[in-house]
C-alpha cells in the first residue's frame, strides 16, 4: 500500500473496525480514486477532474444543459459553472441558447473537446482496469450492480 494512503481496511488503534463500515470504505475509496484521477488528468491532459466530468457527460449527452451535468455528477452548480467556463475559454465546449427557452443553455463539445475526451478516455479506462485488477468479470458486474443500487438508495 502506498505510504500516501495507509490501508484503511484494518482495525484502528482505537479498536474501531474500519473494514466493518461500508460508508467509511466507500468514502475512503472515493477520496483515493478522486485524488489519483485528479493527478492523472492534470498530468496527461491539463484538466481538472470536474472539467473531465463535464467533457464526459457532454460526450454521452450532447446538448446537455448545466443542470443535467449537476444531476449526473452529483456536484454543486458552482463547480460545474467554473468547469464549463474554463472549458469554453479553452475552446473545448460551446454554449448555445436552447430552442424555445431563452434562459436555458445547451452545451456541446467542440471538435477540440471531442479530441480531448477521446485522449482522456484511454487513460481513464486504463486506470479503471488497474483499480479493478484481480476481480473476475462476474464480480465486476456484481460490483457495478451493487454500486447502482447504492445510488438508487441515495435517490430515495
Amino acid at each position: 500500500m502506498s505510504k500516501d494512503f495507509p490501508n484503511a481496511a484494518q482495525t484502528s488503534t482505537a479498536g474501531t473496525a474500519f473494514e466493518a463500515s461500508a460508508s467509511f470504505l466507500i468514502m475512503t475509496l472515493s477520496n483515493r480514486v478522486t485524488v489519483l484521477a485528479e493527478r492523472t488528468l492534470r498530468r496527461a491532459l491539463d484538466l481538472s477532474l470536474m472539467e473531465w466530468r463535464v467533457l464526459t457527460v457532454l460526450a454521452v449527452e450532447p446538448a446537455a444543459p448545466p443542470g443535467r451535468i449537476v444531476a449526473i455528477t452529483g456536484v454543486n452548480k458552482a463547480a460545474v459553472s467554473r468547469a464549463v467556463n474554463s472549458l469554453e475559454r479553452r475552446g473545448l465546449l460551446s454554449r448555445v441558447p436552447a430552442p424555445n427557452h431563452g434562459l436555458r443553455t445547451q452545451l456541446f463539445l467542440t471538435p477540440a473537446g471531442q479530441a480531448m475526451h477521446a485522449r482522456g478516455t484511454d487513460e481513464r479506462l486504463h486506470s479503471e482496469d488497474e483499480l479493478l485488477q484481480g476481480l473476475p468479470s462476474a464480480e465486476r458486474l456484481r460490483l457495478l450492480e451493487s454500486l447502482k443500487q447504492l445510488m438508487r438508495n441515495l435517490d430515495q
